[in-house]
């Protein structure tokens, strides 16, 4: 169980970290969900598994970057 628990948060992190390059480049607007999916190497469902839309996955960002 514990292996499937960090295979999760590593896809989270990809997803993260390639809207993260995505919004840096093209802006918010300009960046799909399927840019973002195929940057992280993953399918839109797993997207969708992490975060419900691209607003959510935002916040998840904004988020992040509040850490210390």
């Amino acid at each position: 169980m514990r292996r499937r628990n960090d295979d999760s948060q590593q896809t989270r992190n990809a997803i993260l970290d390639a809207a993260d390059i995505g919004f840096c480049e093209r802006g918010y607007a300009a960046t799909t969900l399927e840019m973002i999916s195929r940057a992280a190497g993953v399918t839109r469902g797993a997207f969708y598994w992490h975060f419900r839309d691209k607003a959510e996955l935002l916040a998840a960002l904004h988020a992040r970057s509040l850490l210390p």
